[in-house]
């Protein structure tokens, strides 16, 4: 086995050296790195009594609360595959993903139990509340190698079916390591992570528990009470989109207390504007950087740094940029057959790295799909300047970021057609100053339709995030010349930007 090329070689590790400093907060409570290991090994101890073996997956369905950074650990010690679930999940979308990894445990919040009603009677639930158990217990070297898998995140895909995204215990690790490299996490870090922990912040999680850092969990975004913990608690470190950043400037300028410790805002989803820069400088200093990733390759394929947030007071195109690519992630725009473009030119935007998925969950010929000369593609297009800043121009799959959560427009577009008034539907993205997108719906539609019924309709069928904000009804929809719905029009026709 290679030397900590799995999870829980270097989270033991961490747990062992940082034994007596606080670890976790979150509900009230403050753990310490030996309180984590003490309830690490008690989550053990119920997913073995659950059954849960090395190589099994456990579908963890949590609010941002201590038990997830806990059963996650818990998971790696015993050499399971997490699965994490979204909290704004469709009860249909968690009985699709515990089908198709065969998971026969999930760890629930009480709350959420609704979200099962779907899932065979036989999946065993267990809560979210950890009873402590004996370190000792924990093993040092897990029943696992570098190459099984080790976590399979759940996404939509162009087809519209969940695709599981496959990242095996080598290239989880070397991504943590990303993580610590680029998001600028120190030993003293006190990091605050608000948004769902089964997504981007989860992964800021276990980097903060890797450092040795302490880690605030909160639930949901309250611009006041971010300032107010930055304040109490002299945080240091916070991951963001855009549009709670601007809240948090709304708010900022009234503020009274001490925010001078903040000295990292990691945002993701979307560019900041030069305005909502310049004030951020003003009331904060040097703190934004921006990221740019995939799934496929979390978090860090590109970084918008500090300094240049700086610079673009001066140069405000680069606002407009993701940033170039990361110490450990390589970035080319490449042509139809995978070959590089010369720089200035738009092609498909390709990674590749030690991080980059494994493979998809159950479609290893979809996986393979993926790469072409060793290169992951994205699906994204860009290109890239003399200077390797990436600029991205559109999107090869239709997704759209509201608010910082991925949504794709063929998933919404198959839940509108479901119902009986709606004969054709187009899904876009359209600009939004807070959102950055919202999901509007362009729809052709029988006499009956009433359109009231059909947002009703949505909400049964998709989670709320995914629900489109807007529908424009047309006689028909704009067509290419192959047969395919043309978006670019669509969007000319309706009044949108393109």
């Amino acid at each position: 086995m290679d030397v900590s090329s799995t999870l829980w070689e270097v989270f033991g590790r961490s747990l062992r050296t940082n034994a007596s400093r606080p670890a976790l907060t979150a509900g009230g409570q403050t753990l310490t790195y030996a309180e984590l290991a003490d309830h690490v090994a008690g989550a053990a101890s119920q997913l073995r009594t659950a059954g849960v073996a090395c190589g099994d997956r456990v579908v963890l369905l949590t609010r941002n609360v201590a038990g997830f950074p806990i059963y996650d650990l818990a998971l790696m010690s015993l050499g399971a595959v997490k699965v994490p679930l979204n909290p704004l999940v469709s009860s249909s979308d968690v009985a699709t993903v515990v089908s198709r990894v065969s998971a026969a445990v999930a760890v629930v919040s009480d709350s959420l139990r609704p979200l099962l009603s779907g899932v065979p009677s036989d999946l065993t639930v267990l809560p979210d509340v950890v009873t402590p158990g004996d370190r000792r217990e924990l093993p040092v070297t897990p029943p696992v190698g570098g190459d099984d898998p080790a976590v399979v995140y759940f996404t939509g895909g162009t087809t519209g079916a969940p695709k599981g995204i496959v990242h095996n215990q080598r290239g989880a690790v070397a991504n943590l390591w990303a993580h610590l490299l680029e998001a600028d996490i120190r030993r003293d870090e006190r990091l605050l992570l608000n948004t769902p922990v089964a997504h981007a912040a989860g992964l800021f999680v276990l980097a903060g528990l890797l450092r040795g850092a302490q880690v605030y969990l909160e639930e949901g975004f309250d611009p006041r009470r971010v300032l107010q913990q930055v304040h109490e608690r002299s945080i240091t470190w916070t991951f963001a989109v855009p549009t709670t950043i601007y809240r948090l400037l709304d708010q900022a300028e009234s503020f009274d207390g001490d925010l001078s410790s903040l000295r990292t805002v990691q945002y993701g989803a979307a560019p900041i504007s030069p305005a909502q820069l310049a004030r951020a400088l003003r009331l904060w200093g040097p703190v934004l950087q921006q990221l740019y990733a995939q799934t496929e390759s979390p978090n860090y394929a590109t970084l918008l740094r500090k300094d240049d947030h700086e610079r673009a007071l001066a140069e405000p195109h680069l606002l407009k940029s993701a940033g170039r690519a990361t110490l450990m992630c390589d970035v080319a725009v490449v042509d139809s057959e995978g070959h590089p473009v010369a720089t200035g030119d738009t092609g498909e935007v390709a990674l590749r790295s030690p991080y980059v998925m494994h493979g998809y969950w159950g479609d290893p010929e979809g996986g393979k799909a993926r790469f072409c000369n060793g290169w992951m593609l994205t699906g994204d297009i860009g290109y890239l300047d003399e200077e390797g800043f990436l600029y991205l121009v559109d999107r090869r799959n239709d997704m759209i970021v509201t608010g910082g959560m991925n949504v794709y427009s063929i998933e919404v577009e198959q839940a509108l057609l479901r119902h009986p008034s709606i004969i054709a539907a187009a899904v876009v993205g359209r600009p939004h100053e807070d959102w950055g997108e919202q999901v509007t719906a362009v729809v052709t539609v029988a006499d009956d339709y009433d359109e009231a019924a059909v947002r009703g309709h949505c909400k049964a069928e998709l989670a709320a995030y995914k629900c489109p904000k807007e529908f424009h009804v047309v006689d028909a929809l704009p067509l290419t010349q192959y047969g395919k719905v043309d978006k670019v029009a669509l969007r000319k026709a309706t009044g949108m930007s393109v």
